[in-house]
This record gives C-alpha cells, structure tokens and sequence, in this order.
C-alpha cells in the first residue's frame, strides 16, 4: 500500500507494483475506493515512485481534498479535475455537404454546426448522463439504428462508462457526452435524435425528475396544449414547480426536478396518481390508454417512461423528421392552442436561447424538489 493509504481489507493478496496504469473515475469513496472505475490504458514512461494516493486520508492531503504543493502528480486522476483540453478534443468532419433533410436541403454540416452552437445549452443536461444515440449515416430519408454501446473506434477523448444491463446480461458502454467536440462527433456519425437516462451518475437508480410525457398521436396539438396545461396546473397545485418543453415532435414534456433519493418505481408511482386525476377531471381529453386504437381521440398522458435504463429526447436535440425539429425548452405561457412545434428547428432555436438568454426548462435540473409535501395535498385536489 502506498504512504496514506487506508488499510486494506484483510486476506488482500499484495504482488510486486510493476506497471502504471491511468484510470477514469467518478469520486473518492468515504473508505478510499474509486467510484465507477474505468481502465483508460497503461502510462508508459511514469515511475512507481511517481505514484502519489491522494484520497480521504492521504498524508499531507488539507482538509478540503487540494493536494498539497509538496506531493507530486497523481497518476490517477478525478475526473473533477477537468475535460481535456479542446485541442485535444478534435476530428476531421466527413461528407458535410451530404443532403439529411431533402425537403429542406438542410445538410451534414447543418447538423454538425446546430450541435456545436447550442452545446452550451445542452450540455448541462447531458452531464454524467448515459445516452442512447440513433444514427442515420444516409439522413432521414435512409435506414436507421439505435446504438448505445460505444465502439471501439471511439475516439479516447470521449468519456464512456460501463453499465450493467439485465436485458443484455452483459456491460454496455455507454457514451457520456461532455463537450461540444463530442456533441459534434456524434452528428458526425450521422446521429440525430439523443436519448438520455432520466438518472445520472453515480446515481442511476435514483431519478432526477417526475416525467409526463403528452402524447397525441392520432389527436391534435390543440388537445395535447389543453392535457399539458391541466398537468401543469395539477402539479402547481400541490406546491411543484413544473417544467415544459416540446418533444421536437407532436408532443410535449412536463418535468418536475426532483431530489435523487426516491426510487423509480416511487416517482412512478406519484406521477401514475398525477396523471390519473388529470383524466378524471378531463376524461374527455386525456386517457392512460397505451394503445392508440383505443384513446379514441385522446391524448396520452404516459408516465411509464420513467424508469432505469429508459430514456427521453434530451432537450435541444433533433428529430428526424421533415423541418428538422428540436426538442425545445418553453415558457408556460407560450403553451397555445395554436402552438406549432415545427416552428422550433435547427436553424430558429440558437437565436431564440439567444434571445432569451435564460433557459426556461433549466429548473428540471437546478429545483430539486421533494415529494412528502406534494402527497400531503393529493386528498384536497383529487
């Protein structure tokens, strides 16, 4: 064990230090262990000696985690101690003049340039979060397919974590995207649309938000507005502060921010009793019927999208259909009968946040909130 370090577990099994690897990690654990750990290749030309332990209880480490002048580099390095630099964060663009959108003429490069400029928008919620990318290498006009594992061309500077999956019975790589560079490689894969987990590491199992996803497929804008905005109501009632965005499609999303120490099948369970007295008091509008054959008109309230592994259009992305839309943040009262969601696209959005200068969905992830008080005031509103 190196100067400082916690006392191993008895029966460890020691063996003589030979080689120097560099490692990824989330945090410290209280007891010195590394969060997440992911293996990123062997430090050729480092000495043993250089090796410095530099977690909960290191020698000569202050009180606040800072290493102290005196000790020498850590190999091993947090996370928290920076993305590399943008010059090392680079790719050659490929076919950027390849047609996406044929209707529009909108192109590769189109694409490529919408991501890189609304990155500061997206990538706070793009944080820590695990994504589902779905690619279409010929535009919306050719095939399609989702991908989640991270190949292995990858380049290394972006960030890839190994989650366990029950369906897969196996680890799947996940890409974790956290610059602008790595926003753009992606659409330069041809991918379009990015799902994200409604979780985020080193947290997965504990959502970060209750989601209500309005659908009204075979229905009309104009009822999902009427669904969304009694959903709104409904939440601001029982003392939440909802958030609102389009699906880039039909659809809209309302959210509300939660603190990640409830389970998902708790946050499922509140949203199911939200949405359930929202179609009591609109039944002619809203239903929880899954199958489209059967809402009759309605528009789906669906809650079940909340859950480990399960994934939504993260905002700001693009969907893959004519107009090139964009799942965009809304102020409540933009929320009209009118409202057309086509008008919110690849080359109108970067000008509107800049407009606006402040993100009206943002508080998804800045206002946690809780529950315990919300289901204190069900009984007076139901």
């Amino acid at each position: 064990p190196l100067p400082g370090e916690p006392t191993p577990p008895r029966g460890s099994h020691f063996c003589a230090p030979e080689l120097v690897c560099s490692v990824q990690f989330i945090e410290w654990t209280d007891d010195g262990g590394l969060r997440h750990p992911s293996f990123k290749g062997l430090a050729e030309g480092v000495g043993l000696r250089e090796c410095a332990y530099e977690g909960p209880a290191a020698a000569g480490t202050p009180a606040n985690g800072a290493s102290a002048a005196s000790s020498p580099p850590a190999v091993i390095a947090p996370r928290s101690n920076g993305p590399p630099q943008a010059a090392q964060r680079s790719f050659v663009p490929t076919n950027p003049e390849k047609v996406f959108w044929p209707e529009e003429g909108y192109t590769k490069g189109d694409l490529l340039r919408y991501y890189t400029t609304i990155a500061p928008w997206m990538l706070p919620y793009l944080r820590d979060r695990p994504v589902v990318l779905t690619r279409y290498p010929d535009g919306i006009a050719g095939k399609s397919f989702f991908q989640k594992d991270a190949p292995a061309f990858a380049p290394p500077w972006i960030r890839t974590e190994k989650i366990y999956s029950e369906d897969s019975r196996r680890e799947i790589s996940y890409f974790v995207l956290e610059s602008a560079e790595a926003l753009a490689y992606m659409a330069n894969l041809g991918t379009i649309p990015i799902h994200i987990w409604s979780s985020h590491l080193p947290h997965l199992e504990r959502p970060d938000w209750l989601l209500f996803d309005i659908d009204p497929k075979n229905s009309t804008t104009h009822a999902a507005v009427a669904v969304a905005r009694e959903v709104g109501a409904l939440l601001r009632a029982l003392g939440m502060r909802p958030c609102l965005k389009t699906s880039g499609q039909m659809g809209l999303h309302v959210l509300v921010g939660l603190v990640p120490e409830y389970t998902y099948e708790q946050a499922r369970m509140f949203a199911e009793v939200v949405a359930r007295i929202v179609v009591a008091r609109i039944p002619e509008t809203a239903t929880l019927n899954r199958e489209v054959a059967t809402r009759n008109g309605r528009v789906y309230i669906d809650y079940l999208q909340l859950g480990h592994g399960k994934t939504i259009a993260a905002p700001f992305t693009v969907r893959p259909v004519a107009g090139a839309p964009v799942s965009t943040p809304l102020k409540w009262d933009e929320l009209k009968p009118d409202i057309d969601p086509r008008a919110w696209n690849i080359k109108t959005v970067p000008a509107r946040m800049a407009r606006l200068k402040t993100d009206p969905f943002l508080g998804a992830l800045t206002d946690p909130q809780r529950l315990e008080s919300a289901l204190e005031r069900i009984k007076d509103v139901s």
